[in-house]
C-alpha cells in the first residue's frame, strides 16, 4: 500500500490550504484536500492518510472563537478516527488556526489521556493581528524539529495566539517544541519578539506521543530561501519540518 499519502483538512474560512498542499507535494506527498463537510460523509477516508494537517486561517469566520466549530465537529463527529490515526503512529499538524482547532478539541496535548481541553489560544496581548517574522528556539528531541539547528526563523500571522496553560514547567518544557526569543536567543516575554504574549515564550507543542504537533508560525510560508524577510541566506526552515515527517513514515510506517 502506498503510504506517502497526506490530507488537509479545510473549512470555510480557511486560507492556507493551497500553499500547505504545495509544500506537502515538495517533499514527495500525494496530497488532498477535503471540507470537514466531505470527511464525516465518508469516515473511512482518514485511514487512507498517514498524515492530516489542519492548515491557517479563520475556519467558519471564527466566529465563536479560533477553531472552535471544526473542534466541536472533531469532538462529536471525528474523535475516534483521529484516536485510531495516532494509535496506528500517524502524525498531525496544526498550524495557526490547526493548533487551535487542535488545542480546543482535546487531541493535543491531551496530557491526561481523556481527550478534554487542557490549555488554549486566546487573544494577543496587543489586541492586534501580528504579522512578522519571528526567532524561534527549537526543541529538537521530536520527529517534527529533528535535523533543524537551535535558532530558525518563521513567520507568524494571527491575532488569537497567546498560549496559555496550568503546568508546571518541567512539563512544558518537555511538551513544548518551539519558543520565541530575542535575538540573543534567550525565551522573550517581550513585545514584539514574544508576539502575543505566550506563557512560557511557547510558540508550539507535541502531545506526550509526539505525534502531533501544533505550532502558530507558519512553516508552509518557508518554502525556500528567497522567502525570507531578511537579505541573509538561511537554510528554508519551514520545508525541514515537512521533510522530518516523510522521512519518519518512509523509516517508521
Amino acid at each position: 500500500m502506498y503510504k506517502f499519502y497526506s490530507l488537509v483538512i479545510k473549512a470555510d474560512g480557511t486560507n492556507c490550504e493551497v500553499e500547505t498542499s504545495f509544500i506537502l507535494k515538495n517533499v514527495g506527498f500525494k496530497n488532498e484536500i477535503l471540507t470537514v463537510g466531505e470527511i464525516i460523509k465518508d469516515l473511512k477516508i482518514l485511514e487512507k492518510f498517514s498524515f492530516i494537517v489542519f492548515p491557517g486561517g479563520f475556519s467558519y469566520g471564527d466566529y465563536t472563537g479560533s477553531g472552535r466549530i471544526v473542534s466541536s465537529i472533531i469532538k462529536h463527529h471525528l474523535l475516534q478516527n483521529f484516536q485510531k490515526h495516532i494509535k496506528d503512529g500517524k502524525l498531525i499538524l496544526g498550524i495557526c488556526n490547526g493548533f487551535q482547532i487542535l488545542v480546543k478539541s482535546g487531541l493535543l496535548p491531551n496530557t491526561s489521556g481523556n481527550w478534554q481541553q487542557e490549555v488554549s489560544l486566546i487573544f494577543n496581548d496587543s489586541f492586534h493581528y501580528e504579522d512578522r517574522w519571528v526567532k524561534l528556539l527549537v526543541n529538537k528531541n521530536t520527529i517534527f524539529t529533528k535535523n533543524l539547528p537551535d535558532y530558525i526563523y518563521l513567520p507568524v500571522a494571527h491575532g488569537e495566539g497567546k498560549f496559555i496553560h496550568s503546568f508546571v514547567k518541567e512539563k512544558i518544557e518537555k511538551l513544548g517544541a518551539f519558543f520565541y526569543v530575542d535575538e540573543k536567543g534567550k525565551k522573550s516575554m517581550d513585545y514584539p519578539q514574544n508576539p502575543n504574549g505566550s506563557f512560557d515564550s511557547v510558540a508550539g507543542i507535541v502531545d506526550e506521543t509526539g505525534k502531533i504537533l501544533g505550532m502558530m508560525p507558519h512553516p508552509e510560508r518557508f518554502r525556500d530561501e528567497k522567502e525570507f524577510y531578511h537579505d541573509e541566506k538561511i537554510d528554508p526552515y519551514g520545508i525541514i519540518i515537512f521533510e522530518n515527517v516523510y522521512r519518519y513514515i518512509k523509516e517508521e510506517l
